[in-house]
């Protein structure tokens, strides 16, 4: 017998319903390969419960691992956690609730998502800030919000840079090796991946403002960007691009990495070139949050992307 799909049972409902027998439906699909006693069962449940795909009640196997008993188990189990810092993975809230009622991981992943309507979040990594740097960054920030306003947030200037590693990044979970024979057996070469000590990296620095976006500054391969190299070849660069997107009046922002690197020299050579600028003493400390070249434009921390990726984020930029 053919298999009856969900569609073909809702057009035996049909015909049933029009009066048809079950021989009369089966000559109206010869090519189905329709058995009539298997046929007869489906127009049998037409009959008594008026659906062919809704099964009646009381029907099936008992629910011995969905009890209320059990439900009760899990959400207790996952309300626990709520107050720990750490995360319970559903492997091991299947083995905790195995040890008391004998209910597999899948039966656990059924009840937290069909009966307890719960949804689970991937972790985000985040920088640690201990209790001096969130004071600093608290203090910084409700001084910038008195000193710059939203009509002069429009006139301020974010710089930033970002390093591009050309080498791609490997996913053990997701790149796979199928092979019908034992792993020592595989040849090598399908299961190592080949990775570069010191990778191959591409540094850009630019800069953005309400009026526009500056160009994109590509620093010399195998340069060593010292407060020289920034004072010569990229901060001109960033104030001229300030300079032609804010003719009148404008705040320059540098990155704290930029600020870091070139210390004291930066300032005073800011003090000279440009009308106003935020020092380095006023920036709150690891916020990326607060500067759209990190949220929105480079997308993240400085990690491994592939050519297209930076392609990509210059993209957006």
């Amino acid at each position: 017998m053919g298999k009856l799909s969900y569609d073909d049972k809702l057009r035996i409902q049909t015909l049933r319903e029009h009066g048809l027998g079950a021989k009369a439906i089966i000559a109206c699909y010869p090519d189905k390969g329709w058995k009539l006693s298997s046929f007869n069962k489906v127009c049998s449940r037409v009959d008594s419960t008026g659906s062919a795909v809704l099964r009646q009640p009381g029907s099936g196997r008992p629910a011995t691992a969905i009890t209320n008993q059990n439900v009760q188990h899990v959400e207790e189990l996952i309300c626990s956690q709520e107050s720990n810092s750490g995360r319970l993975r559903t492997s091991a809230l299947g083995r905790s609730l195995q040890n008391l009622t004998s209910v597999s991981r899948l039966s656990v992943c059924h009840i937290a998502k069909r009966k307890l309507h719960l949804k689970s979040f991937r972790r985000m990594p985040a920088l640690v800030i201990n209790d001096a740097t969130r004071q600093k960054r608290l203090e910084r920030a409700r001084a910038l919000l008195n000193r710059i306003t939203v009509r002069k947030m429009k006139k301020v200037f974010f710089t930033d840079e970002k390093n591009f590693y050309l080498n791609p990044p490997i996913n053990n979970q997701n790149n796979r090796v199928w092979s019908g024979r034992r792993k020592p057996d595989v040849e090598p070469r399908r299961l190592l991946v080949e990775m570069v000590k010191f990778a191959p990296h591409l540094m850009v620095s630019a800069g953005v403002c309400v009026g526009g976006k500056g160009r994109l500054n590509f620093v010399d391969e195998k340069a060593k960007v010292n407060a020289a190299y920034y004072l010569e070849k990229l901060l001109p660069k960033l104030v001229e691009d300030c300079e032609q997107l804010l003719p009148n009046n404008f705040i320059f922002h540098s990155s704290r990495t930029e600020l870091q690197l070139t210390r004291h020299v930066s300032q005073d050579w800011l003090k000279t070139n440009c009308s106003d600028f935020i020092a380095k003493d006023e920036w709150p400390p690891n916020s990326p949050d607060q500067n759209p070249m990190d949220y929105h434009v480079w997308g993240g921390g400085n990690v491994g992307v592939l050519p297209e990726a930076a392609a990509k984020a210059t993209d957006n930029y």
